[in-house]
């Protein structure tokens, strides 16, 4: 196939503009169209072999593709207890290192239950953003002084059933995490504050202060890391042998997200050295190029 017919195909299947490819290889956008048209007059050898590079890192690229889905444990506690606070209009904490799977797990939990308001919140937030945040979820105009803010987001929400989700929750502020109770004492919807372990530190306070904070706390998990059943679902869900459960188990040392890492780059690493499969030889030697 002709080289410029190849990348005319791939940016019809991919979406890619002129402007995209032009930037990827660093050629100027008019450059490229020249010679996509056959007209350009300069090197053309000289684009051709950055084309080709191109096109061969995009095809690499999509045989890396995204592991799917799996209802792991960390998915099942965290559905069960949303779905216990969302039906029942409790406040659930579900809190665990980084990289178990939280937050793709609150995630699809919002595709089940269209009636949760899903917050990815960060270390910029503050009582009045999230206030702002949750005043937008809601159709609201997401502008106010907080005072407005909180009477409409309660006269939204107020005996609605719905779930309240914050992602991330260990970046709330205290006096964010207090608007949250308000909103769930003046509404009684459902709350589900998800994040890492130091969540439960901060609705506690250093002195226990926050005990009317705490207090509404109804439900709580402490995350562990993966089970083997996990892995073994994992690995059968990506095609790969469950038998290497074991050792993917022990170079993950349980972190979902970094199980997910060596899964993909072992089948890379093992098509890079012409092999169809994985063995514990190449997850060890993955784990090495991974980050700790």
């Amino acid at each position: 196939m002709d080289i410029r017919t190849e990348l005319k195909e791939l940016m019809e299947n991919k979406g890619f503009t002129v402007l995209f490819v032009a930037t990827a290889i660093g050629i100027a956008k008019s450059t490229v169209s020249m010679w996509l048209n056959g007209t350009y007059k300069g090197d053309n050898d000289k684009i051709t072999d950055k084309v080709n590079n191109f096109i061969q890192r995009e095809r690499e690229r999509s045989n890396e593709e995204e592991l799917p889905i799996v209802d792991i444990s960390i998915m099942k506690f965290i559905n069960e207890i949303g779905r216990t606070c969302h039906t029942k209009g409790k406040i659930g904490v579900c809190a665990g290192r980084a990289g178990l799977g939280k937050t793709v797990a609150v995630k699809e939990y919002t595709k089940n239950f269209l009636d949760a308001i899903l917050i990815e919140s960060d270390s910029g937030y503050t009582a009045k953003s999230l206030l702002l945040e949750i005043h937008k979820r809601l159709g609201l105009s997401g502008k106010g002084c907080a005072y407005d803010l909180m009477n409409e987001v309660v006269n939204k929400l107020n005996n609605s059933g719905r779930l309240l989700i914050i992602d991330e929750a260990e970046n709330l502020p205290y006096r964010a995490l207090e608007i949250t109770r308000r909103i769930h004492d003046k509404t009684g919807i459902g709350v589900l504050l998800v994040g890492r372990n130091i969540l439960f530190e901060n609705l506690r306070g250093y002195n226990n202060q926050y005990d009317q904070l705490y207090s509404r706390v109804k439900y709580h998990k402490l995350l562990d890391g993966l089970h083997i059943k996990d892995v073994k679902k994992i690995l059968l869900a990506a095609g790969q042998d469950p038998e290497l459960a074991d050792i993917y188990l022990q170079y993950s040392e349980g972190n979902t997200r970094r199980l997910e890492h060596l899964i993909s780059h072992s089948i890379s690493l093992a098509k890079f050295n012409g092999n169809d499969k994985v063995d514990g030889t190449v997850i060890k030697e993955t784990s090495k190029m991974l980050m700790a």
